[in-house]
């Protein structure tokens, strides 16, 4: 008899990977009544950037193998049986999405686990080795998978529906030569709206300019309100993840005493260590979608552009003068022996 499956996903945890050979431990996970899963080190070369702290996130080199530990913790009253595997997922509408099992896609193919199935008493944790071998002829892209804990209930009333539950690791991983084209993005406008329940929000759209994946965070804050008045920072919503080439929405809610403005509005994002800001004047509509603002160019960084222009034209100058005197130079140099 086919059972239908109920799955539950889990936020995704935010986890640590391993890729160094001097590691510190990963901070342990909030408690939890279920099974959770973490992994085990830090890599110090990376120390610095939360995003490959939070997931595994490597570029390899076609025909490279890694290996990534990871402990799977039962953090509930009874004996659990986990079955840990590997899934196929995809950046859609600003989401990391994990498919449901079976979800099948290249990089799913090249992920072993030595522990794929634990029998875990309360309270217990276990260790699992997880290797990613790419094989010599993969192709040359990104892409995306999630490593599954997963705690399946057995009907007890006869029925046909079996309860699951799932915690996981998001898993990015670019093939290529080389460190390839590095992550990076532009902020193209601002949009201030009021939701259904007259609440003011910001969507902040975002282009994927660089050559991984992006996990935006970041926050808002608007200030020369009504009266000089300010307000925030206020922290993004729900974090948006956005592949290559793409375009994703940043939403930011704000409290709903805030008056219509104008505001000037000021938003920084950023995902890892890559960081961009953004300014523009906006005012919130009594209701809907109010208009579509491109941002401010910043006059600090006009002025520096301009300085850096400016220095570059003196410097050619002054070596063009530098040049061309030595030129003369030689020259009569030259002639003075000939006339000897």
């Amino acid at each position: 008899m086919r059972y239908l499956i109920t799955t539950v996903c889990l936020l995704i945890l935010l986890l640590v990977p391993a890729a160094s050979s001097t590691a510190q431990s990963a901070p342990a996970p909030p408690e939890s009544s279920g099974v959770g899963v973490r992994l085990l080190d830090v890599p110090t070369a990376t120390l610095e950037d939360p995003r490959a702290r939070s997931y595994i996130v490597d570029r390899l080199t076609p025909g490279e193998t890694i290996s990534r530990r990871i402990e799977v913790q039962n953090h509930s009253a009874t004996t659990q049986s986990v079955r840990v595997y590997s899934g196929a997922a995809t950046i859609n509408g600003g989401s990391f999405v994990g498919g449901n099992d079976p979800a099948v896609n290249e990089l799913t193919t090249w992920i072993t686990l030595d522990r794929p199935q634990l029998e875990l008493a309360a309270g217990d944790v276990a260790a699992v080795s997880v290797t990613i071998d790419v094989p010599k002829d993969a192709p040359e892209a990104e892409q995306y998978a999630a490593i599954w804990a997963e705690v399946r209930e057995e009907p007890a009333d006869g029925s046909n529906v079996v309860q699951a539950s799932r915690t996981g690791i998001r898993v990015y991983l670019s093939v290529g030569e080389g460190n390839g084209k590095p992550a990076d993005f532009d902020i193209e406008s601002l949009t201030a709206a009021r939701d259904a329940a007259a609440s003011p929000q910001v969507s902040t759209m975002v282009t994927n300019s660089g050559g991984r994946a992006l996990d935006m965070s970041g926050e808002l804050t608007l200030t020369d309100g009504p009266g000089g008045i300010s307000a925030g920072p206020f922290p993004v919503g729900q974090a948006t993840t956005i592949a290559p080439g793409q375009t994703g929405e940043v939403l930011t809610v704000l409290d709903p005493e805030i008056p219509n403005g104008p505001w000037n509005a000021r938003v920084k994002l950023h995902s890892g260590l890559v960081e961009r800001e953004a300014q523009a004047s906006i005012t919130f509509p009594d209701a809907g979608q109010g208009a579509v603002v491109a941002p401010e160019t910043s006059p600090n960084a006009t002025l520096i552009a301009i300085g850096v222009a400016v220095l570059v034209l003196v410097t050619a100058l002054i070596l063009w003068w530098v040049r061309r005197r030595n030129s003369v130079q030689g020259s009569s140099q030259r002639k003075a022996k000939v006339d000897i």
